[in-house]
């Protein structure tokens, strides 16, 4: 029997819950059939969350008359136990384990990523099967690749940076690779260095690229000769840890630094400043655009998560992830879902964070540890992926008993019989969300 004082207790615990975090993607009250969902989205009646969805409209207004919606029910109805997978742990048809720094997902063809390695090599890999498809050698020296940017309008060219300042042009479908497996490609265009290097990145239209680094400077080049034509300096008082282009826009970019600011700049604009300005409380280690542009998504030092307005920086969303007190747990977000949700971790922790980009409530903590030796895997970057929802991966570093990175991918949206068998002892916990 529950006394009127318990029953005061739980409505209270049911606000709190509600007000920091998500019982259902999509603001979803309660878990639905996938048949249901179906059947509902090929004759175009209500589903039971749509009418249920009165009290969100932020999700229900524009998505009546839109397939999207249902995209969003069907999210809702199989989230549930986390499936999870290395790319990076058994290479088919290479002759040592691979060992990434970096990677990115080609933004046109759903299956590729390129991966870039502390030895200086570019593989891109098949990431569905495992295969490789091509390889590239960015020098001939052992050099990290920090940075990876696939081209838009020609998806077959990538971008690749290394901590030696070498910045060059790939064709992963160049004659050499289609003849031989073991040849690796040459650049179609060689840059000139840029020391220091940390970050790249291409415009919209594919006709310029940034560089940053360890640096208070950003060059820009052209795309087609490898010819610097800008190079800035001092547009922070500290290094520039990421330049980044908007997605729509090819003058616009975005600067992030350790002295805290995050600065928008328009190449158009004579002389050189900054449009704006926003500051954090501690140092900047990332920034990126949403995908339409509309908002920034920066992250701090010790897990200080914040969502801007791009067209002025003001404030839109404090994720408010707790911080550990460690100043040097660098910690990265992307967008995930379009600019429904963002994920975010920390390279001094095993958790990854998905949070709903426009309430910033929680939805799940996703947990890594390595099984085998009872240690826990640090998440040293992450990307959501471009063509399935919920589905992102994960440059991971185990601490024993060796020193490793691999790349893990992880599915939110499997059936929880699926992940039944864990691969080399990975274990994956997830809790917040309820409905799986």
């Amino acid at each position: 029997m529950i006394t009127k004082d318990n029953s005061g207790t739980i409505d209270t615990a049911k606000y709190v819950f509600s007000k920091y975090y998500e019982y259902l993607p999509y603001m979803r009250l309660e878990k639905e059939s996938i048949l249901n969902v179906l059947h509902s989205r090929e004759t175009g009646t209500n589903t039971k969350s749509r009418n249920k969805s009165k009290s969100n409209p932020k999700w229900s207004s524009f998505t009546r008359k839109s397939q999207c919606f249902y995209t969003r029910s069907l999210c809702a109805a199989k989230i549930g136990r986390p499936l999870f997978y290395s790319i990076t742990n058994v290479e088919k048809g290479v002759d040592k384990r691979l060992r990434p720094r970096q990677f990115e997902y080609n933004p046109l063809d759903s299956g590729l990523m390129a991966i870039g390695t502390l030895d200086g090599e570019v593989i891109v890999v098949n990431h569905e099967t495992g295969n490789i498809v091509s390889r590239v050698a960015s020098c001939g020296d052992m050099n990290s690749i920090l940075g990876l940017c696939w081209l838009k309008e020609q998806p077959s060219k990538l971008l690749v940076g290394s901590d030696n300042g070498s910045l060059r042009l790939y064709d992963v479908n160049c004659d050499a690779l289609k003849s031989s497996k073991d040849c690796y490609c040459d650049p179609v265009v060689t840059f000139d260095d840029f020391e220091q290097l940390t970050s790249v990145h291409v415009n919209s239209t594919d006709d310029r690229c940034l560089a940053s680094g360890y640096s208070k400077k950003v060059a820009i080049y052209d795309i087609a000769s490898g010819k610097r034509l800008q190079l800035l300096s001092d547009m922070h008082r500290e290094p520039i840890n990421v330049a980044k282009f908007s997605n729509h826009s090819p003058s616009m970019f975005v600067t992030s630094s350790f002295d805290r600011d995050v600065k928008m700049w328009d190449t158009r604009q004579k002389p050189v400043g900054p449009c704006f300005s926003a500051r954090s409380t501690r140092g900047n280690v990332m920034v990126v655009f949403s995908p339409d542009d509309l908002y920034l998504l920066v992250s701090a030092v010790d897990n200080e998560v914040k969502q801007l307005l791009s067209v002025d920086g003001r404030l839109h969303t404090d994720f408010g992830i707790v911080s550990t007190g460690s100043a040097h747990n660098y910690t990265r977000s992307y967008y995930m879902n379009g600019r429904d949700y963002i994920i975010s971790g920390s390279c001094e922790e095993s958790t990854v964070r998905v949070c709903c980009a426009q309430t910033g409530r929680r939805l799940n903590d996703i947990s890594l540890e390595d099984m085998r030796w009872g240690s826990s895997i640090f998440v040293q970057s992450l990307r959501s992926d471009p063509f399935r929802h919920f589905n992102m991966a994960i440059l991971a570093a185990y601490a024993r008993p060796m020193s490793k990175y691999e790349i893990i991918k992880v599915d939110l949206l499997s059936s929880s019989h699926s992940n039944e068998e864990n691969q080399e002892g990975l274990s994956v916990n997830n809790s917040y969300c309820k409905g799986g």
